[in-house]
């Protein structure tokens, strides 16, 4: 099929689905210089609890910047503790008693101890310790190495092709604004991210999808089919 490339902002925590596309993929473009997005998951995602589920959200400064440029407020609000320590308790409270938790705790523990000023550098720790937990080895190349100042669909088709490209695999919402024909031009073929969410058993009663990939790495120790 030739090589396959995906592009993807570097999310926290991310998703199931997010971690399929890197496993359909030979080339990984982590899309850093994309714009912040405070109503997507760049800097949030959700953890299952006990009564369905619950935002874990970084405070960032909320600019209409590149995602590398974020940074996280690190300064403590009044009478409470620093939000890393307040999103490790947590998920600590709901996966501890998980199958295994206690295989990956003191990773996940050490990334939430150390310090960041950029949201990016915090969401790629956490990137690249799911991979290394989900065995996934695929080819990590960052967008604004390119330094491009184009725009949406022929954005994605300069990275594809700098990084030497003959497929591009796009998450299923391209379909709405994706321009395939610029791809078609170039004789670079786009497939779309088909994922069903897999059913897996979860701490708590009733499934609850869409979850921070975390919850299936704690729950059954690998990437579910």
């Amino acid at each position: 099929m030739g090589t396959i490339v995906a592009i993807h902002q570097p999310n926290y925590l991310p998703y199931l689905g997010f971690f399929d596309k890197m496993v359909k993929s030979d080339i990984f473009v982590i899309y850093d210089d994309a714009q912040f997005n405070r109503r997507d998951f760049q800097h949030r995602n959700r953890i299952r609890i006990y009564k369905g589920w619950k935002w874990l959200t970084v405070p960032v400064e909320k600019k209409e910047i590149p995602i590398k440029e974020i940074r996280i407020i690190n300064e403590r609000q009044k009478n409470k503790p620093h939000w890393s320590k307040i999103h490790f308790r947590e998920i600590h409270a709901n996966y501890a008693k998980t199958d295994y938790y206690g295989i990956y705790e003191n990773e996940i523990r050490e990334i939430y101890e150390r310090r960041y000023e950029k949201l990016v550098d915090l969401n790629m720790a956490l990137i690249k310790f799911l991979m290394k937990a989900f065995d996934i080895d695929v080819k990590i190349v960052y967008a604004s190495e390119f330094g491009f100042k184009t725009k949406s669909s022929q954005k994605n088709l300069d990275l594809v092709k700098a990084v030497g490209g003959d497929v591009y695999l796009s998450g299923p919402m391209g379909r709405n604004y994706l321009d395939v024909s610029l791809f078609e031009k170039e004789g670079i073929k786009v497939v779309f991210q088909d994922f069903k969410h897999p059913v897996y058993k979860q701490r708590y009663e009733g499934f609850v999808p869409n979850m921070a990939a975390i919850d299936a790495l704690f729950n059954v120790g690998k990437m579910p089919k």
